[in-house]
């Protein structure tokens, strides 16, 4: 089964996302690492930023968000992101797991 982490900081900002089992031969898998591929296509080509990603069994996609003003961007590119990473873990919900955590936080 895949697993994918959404890291977000203390303005429930996306850092990052990390996951594991995700098999590029089945359709689960198939279509997260489409998502992915897209959402960094569109922070690359669109934005003209440079995400740190890899893709495969480990995947793993964080951006530098030092550009303020690029904030609403990015989010929107990674809500949607996630969004869709949901409906596929609803829609093959015995192939797919989608966490979230909150990073930074101190009790």
């Amino acid at each position: 089964m895949g697993e994918i982490i959404v890291s977000r900081d203390e303005h429930n900002r996306i850092l990052e996302l990390i996951g594991q089992g995700i098999d590029g031969n089945t359709p689960a898998g198939a279509e997260v690492l489409r998502f992915l591929q897209a959402s960094v296509s569109s922070m690359t080509d669109y934005l003209h930023l440079a995400p740190t990603y890899s893709l495969g069994k480990q995947v793993h996609l964080s951006i530098d968000r030092s550009a303020p003003h690029l904030n609403r961007e990015i989010d929107a590119i990674m809500e949607t992101l996630v969004i869709g990473l949901r409906q596929l873990a609803m829609e093959y919900e015995g192939d797919l797991v989608v966490h979230e955590a909150t990073v930074g936080i101190q009790v």
